[in-house]
């Protein structure tokens, strides 16, 4: 397990697994032994202990294994790794082993590397280590014992609703509650929704088929009609929204733009940033607001710096850097092109993108708790905005409607069609607008073998941000739909909400009687 090793070795990176076989049981009984007259058992929750857990610059990684005996009387284990209290990813075995009489327990994942410890006869501690079956960096072994630890972790850890006792999971739809936030609440039942495709659909999603989804809302006809949380999360705890983030900046340049009406995106980028006057070149003059809106502005490659190099001034950073390509000629996805469009809403309105967000846009909307990242007094436009999912509805919300908000132009009407409209090619799956995703009836559909179009698909504006945060907008279905999910080691599964909006939504709405 590659993120295993990265751990152990103490770089911490993120990793790729392979999908989980959901078991949904948990145990009444426990797996016991009887020796020496003690009542050995090693059913439940445990938790690496705080001297054999491991610390990096970005924080505390723990382990919490559960064991858990089914009623066929087969013993499975799961492991997840914590950074800083919270869920980060899974380890996944294939192979779980109890020897009574020893009391050892031994765990194996499909790379070949094991977990082996044996239970002390007061069930309260697991001397133990981690193998590596291929070393990385030297580290071969290591040692991490366990604690017991929390029941409740079992919740907001491996699964997504509390079991009832008999190990299952069951679903009721309930409407939404109707709050005095800006967002109207309706029915399933009351607005025409195939009911019974709905409730299908969170049975996969409970079963985990969509990855670990923490919320899901769903809103026609401008109306919350699915507000579902999962793995303890409720309506009242932020999300980082991540790269979501960038669509956000790009309705704040919109705002910006309409204020300052003399200003033409195809105008150069470096008349936003007259201080670097020094870093221009005549092929570097080329490069327009527009192709850094579309990720075209052809700066050479780069995967960030260093922590410990991390630049004083990015911007001077970016701007000082060679073009690998011609401006607007090649789409290449970057971070860094979304911080400067942070720069140049600073260098139109002389505030930060958070402090022009709350003026103009999140105090318009009613969105008052969130939290937005900044760095050495500079906003991250491209990630790090932690909204509440309510509040990501009230964005898309806000596309939907072309910019307006209840009676309130909010953005205008020009820069919402010109944004969300396909610009260039990213692949052949999406296109892209003003940092914002487009997808229709002539892109592939990656999740199918062989990849195929449908002319059936209907047009889909989206913004992605890693892990599986979307807010999702199909404009002739008055369709919004918003996720969050922590699925930062799986990529498929992150992805998976597209289709599953796709196939699965979109049908259920179109139901008629």
């Amino acid at each position: 397990m590659y993120k295993l090793k990265l751990i152990l070795s103490s770089v911490f990176v993120v990793m790729t697994l392979n999908s989980w076989h959901n078991n949904n049981a948990i145990a009444t009984n426990d797996v016991v032994s009887r020796q020496a007259g003690h009542f050995v058992s090693i059913d439940g929750l445990w938790i690496s202990t705080p001297e054999t857990s491991h610390t990096f610059s970005s924080g505390i990684f723990r382990y919490v294994f559960h064991f858990n005996l089914d009623h066929s009387g087969k013993l499975t284990a799961r492991c997840v790794f914590l950074l800083n209290g919270k869920y980060s990813s899974e380890w996944r075995f294939v192979n779980t082993k109890y020897d009574e009489l020893t009391r050892r327990i031994t765990l194996l994942d499909e790379d070949g590397n094991t977990y082996e410890g044996i239970l002390d006869l007061q069930n309260t501690k697991i001397t133990g280590a981690i193998h590596l079956k291929k070393p990385m960096n030297d580290v071969e072994k290591t040692t991490t014992n366990l604690m017991r630890a929390n029941k409740d972790l079992v919740v907001t850890l491996f699964y997504p609703y509390i079991p009832d006792l008999d190990g299952s999971i069951n679903y009721s739809y309930q409407k939404p509650e109707q709050l005095d936030d800006g967002i109207q609440t309706a029915s399933i039942y009351a607005e025409g929704v195939d009911s019974l495709s709905i409730i299908g659909l969170m049975k996969e999603i409970i079963n985990q088929k969509y990855g670990r989804l923490e919320s899901l809302l769903i809103l026609k006809n401008d109306k919350l009609i699915v507000e579902e949380y999962f793995y303890g999360y409720n309506r009242t705890q932020l999300h980082n929204i991540h790269s979501c983030t960038k669509s956000v900046t790009s309705l704040l340049l919109g705002i910006a733009l309409e204020r300052h009406k003399n200003i033409d995106i195809d105008q150069s980028l470096f008349s936003f940033f007259p201080e670097y006057d020094d870093l221009k070149t005549e092929e570097k003059e080329q490069i327009t607001l527009k192709h850094v809106l579309t990720m075209t502005a052809g700066f050479h490659d780069h995967k960030g710096p260093p922590e410990k190099d991390k630049p004083g001034d990015p911007f001077r950073y970016v701007l000082s850097k060679p073009l690998k390509t011609k401006p607007g000629e090649t789409f290449k996805y970057s971070n860094e092109s979304s911080d400067l469009l942070g720069g140049v809403i600073y260098s139109l309105e002389g505030k930060r993108a958070d402090e022009f967000a709350k003026e103009y846009l999140f105090g318009s909307l009613g969105i008052h708790k969130y939290f937005w990242e900044t760095e050495n007094g500079i906003t991250h436009c491209h990630s790090d905005l932690h909204l509440l999912p309510r509040d990501m509805a009230k964005i898309g919300l806000l596309v939907l409607n072309e910019g307006k908000w209840q009676k309130s132009q909010i953005v205008s009407k020009e820069w919402i069609r010109e944004s969300t409209k396909p610009h260039v090619n990213e692949s052949k799956f999406f296109d892209y607008g003003y940092q914002w995703w487009h997808r229709s009836g002539n892109n592939l559909q990656w999740w199918k073998e062989p990849n195929t179009v449908s002319p059936k698909e209907h047009d889909l504006i989206t913004a992605l941000g890693a892990g599986g945060q979307y807010i999702m907008i199909i404009r002739d279905l008055n369709l919004v739909v918003v996720t969050t999910a922590s699925d930062y080691d799986i990529g498929k599964k992150a992805r998976s909400k597209i289709p599953m909006v796709i196939e699965k939504v979109v049908p259920a709405l179109l139901y008629t009687r």
